[in-house]
C-alpha cells in the first residue's frame, strides 16, 4: 500500500514537472528593460522612405504592461524565455548605437536585424563580438561606419552575415573567413576589403556577395567548385581577373545567380557554362571576353536574365539562345556579333539590346510575337531592307524602341495605316529613311525622340 502510494506522488509530480516545463516562460525582466532602454535612444521618422516595406514595426507594443514575448519584431525562446531575436530591419529608426549601448545585455540573442534604418554614422561596435550565440546579423544599409571590429570574428556560431552599404573600412579578409567557419552567406557588398580572396572558402558556403569591395588579383579557381554555392557576385572589382574552369564546376550545380561583370578574363566563354542547369541570372559583361558564344548555352532552360555586354564575343548568335524558355531580360551590346538574327521562338523576352554590333540581314517577323516586350535597341549594326511599322504596333508594352544608324527603311505602307503602340516612351529612329510621321499618332507618351538624318 505504502507503495502503491509511493508511485502515486512520484506520477503526480512527474506530470506536474512535465506540465510546467510545457508552459512558455515569460520574459526576463531585465531583457524587457533593456529592450526599453535601447528604445528610448532611438526615434522613429515616419516619413523615412529608404525602405520600400508594407509592414513597418509597431514599437508602441514595447511596454512593460505586456510580456515582452509579445512584442512587436521581439521573438523568445519559448522554453526559456530569453530574447532569442530582433527583427528591426526596415523600422524607420534613427539614433546612434554606441558600446554602452543597452542593445549588448541580450546576451542570448540568435538573430539580429537592424538593416535599412539610419544609425547616424555609429561604429560598429566590438561589443557585437558578445553575442555568443548569434547566428545571424544583418546591418545592411544601416548607417554604420568606421571600421569591421576584429570581435565581428569570433561569433564562432555566426551563419549569415550581412554588412552591405556600409561605409566601413578594411577588414582582415581572410581571418574573417577563416574564423567563421559555420558561415554560409556572406554580403559585404560596397564594403571597402582591398584584399586578395583568400583560398579557405568553407564548403557550406551559399551566398558571396563581394560586389566592388576593392578585391584584387586572381580569382582562386576553387571557388567555382564549392558545391553549395547559389548566389556569386564578384562584379566591379576592377583589379581581379581570373579564368574559368574548363572542367564541370560548381560540382551539384547549386549555383542560381552568378555576377562576374567588370572582372578581367581575358578569354573565351567556356562550354562548362552548359552544366550550370539552375542558373536564374548570369552577368558576364565588360569581362574582356572574346571568342563565339558555346552552343552549350541552350543548355541553361531556367536562365531569366544573360547579360555579356562590353565585351569582344564574336560570330553568330546561337539560334537556341532565342529558344530558351525562360529568358526575360538579353543584352548583348557592344561586341562583335554577326551574322542574321534567327527567329525569336520564345515570348517572355521583355528586354533586348544587341546594339554596337555586325548583325547582318532582315529583321525577323517574329518580333510581332515578343507581347512582353519592354525594351528593343538595335542600333548601330548592318541591318538592312524595309521595316513596317506593322511590325511594332502589337507590342503593347514596348517603351523604348532604338533602330538608328542601320540601313533600314522605315515604312507604313499597308492599307489600314499602322502605328506604334501607346506605351512607347522613347523612340531613335535616326537614319532609318523616315519620310512621313504618320506612326506617332498613337504614341501619346512620348518624351524623348531622335529623327535626325531622314527625309521628313
Amino acid at each position: 500500500m505504502v507503495f502503491q502510494q509511493f508511485s502515486f506522488l512520484f506520477f503526480f509530480c512527474f506530470c506536474l514537472l512535465s506540465f510546467s516545463s510545457s508552459i512558455p516562460h515569460r520574459c526576463h525582466e531585465d531583457e524587457s528593460i533593456s529592450l526599453l532602454k535601447f528604445k528610448k535612444t532611438l526615434t522613429v521618422d515616419p516619413s523615412s522612405e529608404r525602405c520600400i516595406s508594407y509592414y513597418y514595426p509597431n514599437m508602441s507594443s514595447w511596454n512593460m504592461s505586456r510580456d515582452c514575448c509579445s512584442w512587436d519584431r521581439v521573438i523568445c525562446d519559448e522554453m526559456t524565455g530569453h530574447v532569442i531575436e530582433l527583427g528591426l530591419g526596415c523600422s524607420r529608426l534613427v539614433g546612434k548605437i554606441d558600446s554602452n549601448s543597452s542593445l549588448f545585455r541580450l546576451s542570448h540573442l540568435q538573430r539580429l536585424d537592424l538593416s535599412w534604418n539610419n544609425f547616424l554614422n555609429s561604429h560598429i561596435s566590438p561589443e557585437f563580438g558578445r553575442f555568443s550565440s548569434l547566428t545571424h546579423l544583418n546591418l545592411t544599409n544601416s548607417f554604420f561606419s568606421g571600421q569591421i571590429p576584429s570581435e565581428i570574428s569570433h561569433l564562432s556560431k555566426l551563419q549569415s552575415l550581412h554588412l552591405s552599404d556600409l561605409r566601413v573600412g578594411p577588414h582582415n579578409f581572410k581571418l574573417l573567413l577563416q574564423n567563421l567557419t559555420q558561415l554560409r552567406e556572406l554580403d559585404l557588398t560596397y564594403v571597402d576589403i582591398y584584399s586578395t580572396i583568400p583560398l579557405n572558402f568553407s564548403s557550406h558556403f551559399t551566398t558571396l556577395g563581394l560586389e566592388d569591395t576593392g578585391l584584387y588579383g586572381i580569382i582562386p579557381e576553387g571557388i567555382f567548385h564549392l558545391p553549395n554555392l547559389e548566389i556569386l557576385d564578384l562584379s566591379s572589382n576592377y583589379q581581379l581577373s581570373g579564368y574559368f574552369p574548363k572542367t564541370k564546376w560548381n560540382i551539384n550545380a547549386s549555383l542560381v545567380g552568378l555576377d562576374l561583370s567588370g572582372v578581367n578574363f581575358s578569354c573565351n566563354l567556356p562550354e562548362s557554362l552548359g552544366y550550370l542547369t539552375l542558373v536564374h541570372s548570369l552577368s558576364l559583361g565588360n569581362c574582356n571576353l572574346r571568342g563565339p558564344i558555346p552552343e552549350s548555352i541552350s543548355n541553361l532552360t531556367r536562365i531569366e536574365s544573360l547579360y555579356l555586354d562590353g565585351n569582344s564575343l564574336n560570330g553568330t548568335i546561337p539560334s537556341g539562345m532565342f529558344s530558351l524558355p525562360s529568358l526575360s531580360y538579353l543584352s548583348l551590346g557592344s561586341n562583335q556579333f554577326s551574322g542574321q538574327l534567327e527567329d525569336f521562338k520564345s515570348n517572355t523576352l521583355v528586354w533586348i539590346q544587341l546594339q554596337g554590333n555586325r548583325l547582318q540581314g532582315h529583321l525577323p517577323k517574329s518580333i510581332q510575337n515578343l507581347v512582353n516586350l519592354k525594351y528593343l535597341d538595335l542600333s548601330f549594326n548592318n541591318i538592312s531592307g524595309s521595316v513596317d511599322v506593322s511590325l511594332f504596333s502589337d507590342l503593347k508594352q514596348l517603351s523604348y524602341l532604338s533602330l538608328s544608324y542601320n540601313s533600314i527603311s522605315l515604312t507604313n505602307e499597308k492599307e489600314v495605316k499602322s502605328s506604334l503602340p501607346e506605351s512607347l516612351e522613347y523612340l531613335r529612329l535616326a537614319a532609318c529613311d523616315v519620310k512621313e510621321l504618320e506612326f506617332l499618332r498613337s504614341a501619346k507618351k512620348l518624351s524623348d525622340l531622335d529623327l535626325s538624318n531622314n527625309k521628313v
